[in-house]
């Protein structure tokens, strides 16, 4: 007895199919709370150079000595943030689109339901893991945008500095490109957890503490654990399969020690249990909201922060 199952797809776009968007478009979630949020976050990379030249005037005033530098960090940190914001538009484009895909699978032709199923799951599956990937991103440069924004006041850029694993940043100097400048964001990592924390303590500024505890909240909320735990099965590991196969993780052979028999097995084709696009799009969306959430938390803490470091901010209009 044979089997048949596809076992190869490809196709030129990941628009829905035709006929489906119009139907689709008005059922989706345009999450344009999200969308908000981008666009106030690109906004502020306008601002660096004015603020900049207005920090000059204010470090002056306030007498910190060899001041030049951070007014070069306020236009990075501003820099920054717009780039933060263009990653969470592009994720929340691609996430959209999955809903589109997602909705378009019930008004198709039906002749074609099975292969036009399969390229759904497909193409839903890459649009979730392509705007997890711009929220990652977004995540890794918001950590080092409040990492930042701490090496803004004096007493707590010297305890960063003097940390020996953090030595190869070389001071982390403004506009860097250098690799060891820019930290991973991770659940576990301590430089957040630990480190930043105690160096916010250092400083003796409220605003300070406010910040890094927010981006603390982030890196323990269950919904980037949840996204940092996938996006390091489908990038390090084995990234299942969209389509059924006939090649099971635990393979075709065993052993059992007891009896000491050898066992092989022909299976059938089958999907991979870890394949589930309704699981990466729930996994997807879950951060593309948690993040936006925290930008919004963030932004007014950034600005008291940078004002109590005698730095220039201006929040954006609505």
């Amino acid at each position: 007895m044979t089997q048949e199952w596809t076992s190869a797809m490809s196709f030129s776009s990941f628009a829905p199919p035709s006929g489906a968007r119009d139907e689709a478009a008005a059922a989706i979630d345009l999450r344009e709370d999200v969308e908000a949020i981008a666009m106030r976050w690109q906004a502020f990379s306008s601002r660096g150079a004015l603020a900049g030249w207005a920090s000059e005037e204010s470090l002056r005033q306030a007498g910190v000595p060899g001041y030049g530098p951070l007014i070069n960090r306020v236009v990075e940190i501003h820099g920054l943030m717009g780039s933060i914001g263009e990653q969470l538009a592009l994720a929340r484009a691609a996430e959209l689109d999955a809903q589109r895909h997602r909705l378009g699978a019930a008004i198709v032709d039906p002749q074609q339901a099975a292969v036009l199923e399969h390229s759904r799951r497909m193409a839903v599956r890459a649009l979730c893991e392509m705007s997890t990937h711009f929220v990652l991103g977004a995540a890794h440069g918001l950590a080092n945008l409040v990492l930042r924004t701490v090496l803004c006041h004096s007493a707590a850029a010297c305890e960063v500095n003097q940390a020996k694993r953090l030595k190869k940043a070389q001071g982390f100097p403004p506009g860097t490109d250098l690799k060891d400048a820019w930290l991973t964001f991770s659940p576990t990592g301590d430089v957040w957890s630990t480190l930043l924390p105690a160096v916010a303590a250092t400083s003796g500024l409220t605003s300070l503490q406010d910040l890094v505890a927010r981006l603390r909240l982030l890196q323990t909320d269950p919904r980037f654990v949840a996204l940092e735990q996938r996006r390091g099965m489908d990038y390090h590991r084995h990234r299942p399969q969209s389509l059924d196969h006939t090649s099971p993780r635990a393979g075709l052979w065993s052993y059992d020690a007891v009896h000491k028999v050898s066992t092989m097995r022909m299976p059938g084709a089958a999907a991979d249990a870890e394949r589930d696009e309704e699981i990466v799009h729930r996994i997807s969306a879950d951060a593309l909201e948690c993040l936006s959430t925290a930008l919004t938390d963030l932004e007014p803490l950034l600005g008291h922060s940078l004002r109590d470091c005698h730095l220039s901010w201006t929040p954006v209009d609505a």
